[in-house]
């Protein structure tokens, strides 16, 4: 229950008849004051409010209410204000209202739906030489009903604004935006086609999007597009429906060609003008085409002026971040072979460093700043530089005369195309071989490069192509350690000399020491094929 207050001084109060009193009839004139003002009579008590106008009593009366406020306050957070600020930490406070709605309670995304839907239904009814129910969007009327929520929620954002609530009450203002030329557009739309409509010159980009050029104005019939959007602003700011009475008028256009055309003017002089973007070592630039110039203009309309331009700075730096993007340079980790002594024998990549463009948001600024001055632009990027990397790879002694640089122990394979040989290694030492092998004829040679066993099968059909493009099947091959593909090293137990060409690819290998293979390798064992 809310805490009772005992009414102020100011508070009207039923006067009560004066009984006979002594006291009273006998007083002073200062007494008698001060009795009439304990007990007042109907008389005096209009007196004491007609003097409680004075500064003196005005300045008492708002003391009274304060303390009335802190007072209720002081209960609130006696009894249970904590809660209370809590319960409205996240919905709207009491007495607060958005365009006369009671949105008290309510969470910021209720209000917004709210807004959201009441604007949605809300519609403006034409009367008059023109009939029509038009929405708000169709007049170019936009209401946030984000931002209207942000509003209505900030009035009990703190604390101390949650108390204040109780006593202030808050009507929320609808935020909107208009739209003058989908409005002009509307009222255009109300002269019927058989008659000539009013119209204002205005640009637009040609069809090649490199150039403005003008839509010529004409002369004719109007509707007043200011009383549409009165009308429509009342609708939004009250989120209901409205009406307007139109009449149409013979009507001269507001912006003539001449005025389109001067700014046409301006906008493509703006387009001529160079845009170039340099790297920071000069070796290449990057320059903006008149299509991508003219994309960055925005043009305003106005319902009674001439349009203006201006370029939009987002589409700016969007080119120019591409360009940064492509200006970037993409750092790579340098790998290197050293030996035991820790001297590098072999680089197999070169490290990088890389580079990043850190001023791109100052060279869109810049670009804008001269196209808005008519004026070219030349730039370039600047660079952050990192340090290049590299990753060292231990290898073992004697390996850097080898075509395989391998790791002291690491497994590794040594296929000889030139010998028709094949050899296992641990790091520098020789396991097994050189053996003797068959590897492919001239017309289906075997692959070169550097590879790792990636499928093992211990026998298998296989399947494939001849030369001539005839298919062959092979039952039965044994020992097979797949490496790239379908090449592979493996038993051929149909074979009896070796150390020729005269395979599909792979490596035939005596059935033996195919075995021997098959069980040494394993998955990711490295396979360097060479001549």
């Amino acid at each position: 229950m809310p805490p009772s207050i005992s009414p102020s001084a100011d508070t009207p109060q039923a006067a009560t008849p004066a009984e006979p009193d002594t006291a009273f009839t006998t007083a002073s004139p200062a007494s008698a004051q001060s009795a009439a003002t304990t007990h007042p009579s109907p008389a005096s008590a209009a007196s004491a409010e007609a003097a409680d106008t004075t500064p003196a009593k005005r300045l008492s009366r708002r003391r009274r209410r304060a303390l009335a406020a802190v007072a209720t306050a002081a209960i609130l957070m006696g009894v249970g204000g904590y809660a209370y600020a809590e319960h409205y930490a996240d919905v709207a406070v009491p007495g607060t209202t958005v365009a006369g709605i009671d949105v008290a309670g309510m969470s910021r995304q209720e209000i917004a739906d709210v807004v959201s839907t009441k604007a949605d239904a809300a519609t403006v009814t034409i009367t008059g030489d023109a009939e029509a129910t038009a929405t708000l969007a169709e007049l170019g009327t936009t209401v946030d009903a984000d931002a209207t929520a942000d509003a209505a929620m900030q009035h009990g954002a703190g604390i101390i604004d949650r108390f204040r609530a109780l006593l202030n009450h808050a009507d929320i203002g609808v935020v909107t935006s208009s739209d003058d030329a989908v409005l002009e557009d509307y009222a255009g739309g109300l002269v019927p086609d058989d008659h000539s409509k009013a119209k204002n010159a205005s640009i637009k980009l040609d069809s090649d999007s490199t150039a403005f050029e003008v839509t010529a104005a004409s002369a004719g019939l109007s509707v007043d597009t200011g009383t549409l959007a009165d009308a429509a602003a009342a609708a939004a700011a009250s989120l209901s429906s409205s009406s307007v009475d139109v009449t149409y008028e013979n009507t001269q256009p507001a912006v003539s060609d001449e005025d389109a055309q001067a700014v046409a003017d301006t906008a493509n002089e703006w387009i001529s003008q160079d845009v170039t973007v340099a790297t920071a070592s000069g070796d290449t630039s990057y320059t903006a085409d008149a299509a991508t110039k003219a994309s960055w203009i925005s043009v305003t309309e106005s319902l009674d002026a001439a349009p203006t331009l201006s370029i939009d700075s987002g589409k700016v730096a969007q080119w120019v971040d591409a360009q940064a993007t492509e200006a970037n340079v993409t750092p790579v980790v340098g790998q290197r072979n050293v030996n035991s002594a820790g001297e590098v024998v072999a680089t197999s990549v070169e490290a990088v460093a890389g580079q990043t463009v850190n001023n791109a948001e100052a060279v869109a600024k810049a670009i804008s700043k001269s196209l808005s001055n008519g004026e070219a632009y030349s730039g370039s990027f600047e660079m952050t530089t990192s340090d290049e990397q590299w990753e060292e790879r231990a290898i073992a002694d004697g390996a850097e005369n080898l075509v395989y640089q391998a790791a002291d122990g690491e497994k590794w394979v040594d296929i000889n195309l030139s010998d028709k040989t094949v050899t296992a290694y641990e790091g520098a030492t020789v396991m097994r071989g050189p053996v003797s092998v068959v590897d492919g004829a001239a017309a289906t040679p075997t692959v070169t490069g550097t590879y790792h066993v990636y499928l093992k099968y211990e026998t298998q059909t296989m399947r494939g192509q001849n030369a001539d493009g005839t298919n062959y099947e092979t039952e039965n091959v044994p020992w097979i350690a797949y490496f790239y593909q379908g090449y592979a090293l493996h038993g051929a137990p149909w074979r009896s000399s070796w150390g020729f060409s005269g395979s599909h690819g792979c490596l035939n290998m005596p059935v033996s020491e195919a075995k021997w293979f098959y069980d040494w390798s394993e998955i990711g064992t490295t396979v360097v094929s060479h001549y």
